[in-house]
């Protein structure tokens, strides 16, 4: 009964920190994300359901990355608040070793690695989805209507609109000018007035504008002879309607299958499927490059002197050969060569690529996987960590914890970087910043585990004042 207390104890003690930790460290970068995106998402006239989806597809798409972050700061939290409290102590006293007083929390983080992979695998390929059409939408649509006083807008597709004056309510306009260059034969049509009006119809797909006293010009183009003979069109009018086509300001929703090609947007077993058919493809370019070579490179070189076999010593060939039937046979040789080398470069420049993509692929597959280790490694460097330092609260374990896991962080992505550059292999690159942080874990948990004064300066500078007193004295 005791021991189903101290465990629901410790996981009281350790869920709050967790998950406040998880979601400053998800909404951080969440910020981040946003902030990138901020020009491209300002002004667009995005309505507050599609803002609301975008940012709550994105918010989601980071707890995986915050979550070895969270797991590491909220151990040495909540282990460094159990030491200051001398609560740790209590419980080494009362016969418990560390590895008896973290158990509870451990299974916890098993439990967690094992959602985080679940969550990495399946759902979040699908948010991520959503979460990127989204953002590719928002890019690409226009930002909102605007005209400006004495300013060329032309953002409305076809049509380049200037005003002199606009009323307060931004709906009246006055000494309106308008090129229409729809039909794409250049500003062959203008239009002045002195007043106007303008509002955008009940379904927003137009703007209408009704002009008041003005003109309307339109160069006849369509006449073979318009070079030469130059046709105009006038037309005076007291009141005329346009009506201007504003569907390219809507946020279109782009098919989801466009976006499909990404590993950020496949699990594991899709991804496997995604390097058998690179590794086919791969495949086949050398097929290709094989058969190119032994079907037509070295009886291309000999057909000019119509030689029905193939010789077996092809220096007694070129021996029988007359000097205009050698000199015709080594430029056709020449040619040959010339087209195969670039035949050659194709080849690998393709290969190249596909090579690069499936590094990549391999990448995502090892990164849907090493991050639930990385919860559990950086457990075991959080947990022991915070037991030795005998700190809590948001001071210096943030300091610690966030020192730590840039270094994991930034280690990741060299090492990511190196493995695309050919540098090391996959698996290497993919498991090195875990490799790193393992044998620091096993120290730190062994050093916590003897009571072990690792940060106490006490410890290092007092032998040192032994010795200088022994000299003075």
């Amino acid at each position: 009964m005791k021991t189903k207390v101290l465990h629901s104890y410790l996981l009281k003690a350790y869920l709050p920190p967790f998950f406040l930790t998880l979601f400053i460290g998800v909404f951080v970068f969440f910020l981040i994300h946003v902030f990138t995106y901020m020009d491209d998402i300002i002004g667009k006239g995005m309505g507050a359901w599609i803002l609301i989806q975008f940012f709550a597809y994105s918010f989601l798409t980071f707890i995986p990355i915050a979550m070895p972050l969270a797991v590491l700061l909220s151990s040495i939290m909540t282990f460094g608040n159990l030491a200051e409290n001398y609560e740790l102590a209590a419980m080494k006293s009362s016969g418990l070793s560390l590895f008896k007083i973290i158990r509870p929390i451990f299974v916890f983080i098993l439990f967690l690695a094992t959602f985080t992979f679940v969550f990495n695998n399946f759902a979040l390929p699908a948010i991520t989805l959503k979460s990127a059409r989204m953002l590719w939408d928002i890019r690409q649509a226009k930002p909102t209507l605007s005209i400006k006083e004495g300013v060329y807008y032309s953002q409305l597709e076809g049509y380049t609109i200037k005003v002199g004056n606009k009323s307060k309510d931004g709906q009246t306009l006055y000494n309106v000018n308008i090129y229409d260059h729809s039909d794409g034969l250049g500003n062959n049509i203008q239009l002045y007035a002195d007043s106007g009006k303008m509002k955008t119809s009940i379904d927003t797909n137009y703007l209408q504008i009704k002009l008041n006293n003005g003109s309307r010009y339109e160069d006849i183009m369509q006449q073979e002879q318009h070079k030469r003979t130059r046709p105009l069109m006038q037309l005076l009018y007291k009141e005329l309607n346009i009506n201007v086509d504003m569907s390219s300001f809507k946020m279109k929703n782009t098919k989801e299958e466009l976006f499909k090609g990404h590993h950020e947007m496949m699990n594991v077993w899709q991804i496997e499927k995604e390097i058998d058919t690179f590794n086919i493809d791969i495949g086949k370019k050398y097929v290709k490059l094989n058969e190119q070579f032994k079907n037509y490179f070295l009886s291309r070189t000999m057909h000019t002197v119509s030689i029905a076999k193939v010789p077996q010593s092809i220096k007694k060939f070129y021996a029988t050969l007359t000097k205009d039937e050698f000199k015709r046979s080594v430029e056709h040789t020449q040619n040959l060569v010339r087209s195969s080398s670039t035949f050659i470069d194709s080849i690998n420049d393709e290969v190249y690529g596909k090579e690069l993509s499936k590094m990549e692929y391999l990448l995502g597959w090892h990164k849907k996987i090493n991050i639930s280790f990385a919860c559990i490694v950086l457990f075991f460097v959080g947990a022991p960590l915070g037991a030795i330092i005998r700190k809590g609260g948001m001071g210096l374990p943030v300091v610690v914890a966030v020192l730590f896991f840039l270094l994991y962080y930034i280690v990741s992505i060299i090492y990511e970087d190196l493995v695309m550059e050919g540098v090391y292999s996959v698996v290497f690159g993919a498991w090195f910043p875990l490799m790193l942080f393992l044998p620091l874990g096993i120290f730190l948990t062994f050093k916590a585990a003897r009571d072990s004064a690792l940060f106490d300066m006490y410890s290092y500078t007092e032998p040192i004042k032994k010795i200088f007193k022994r000299k003075t004295t």
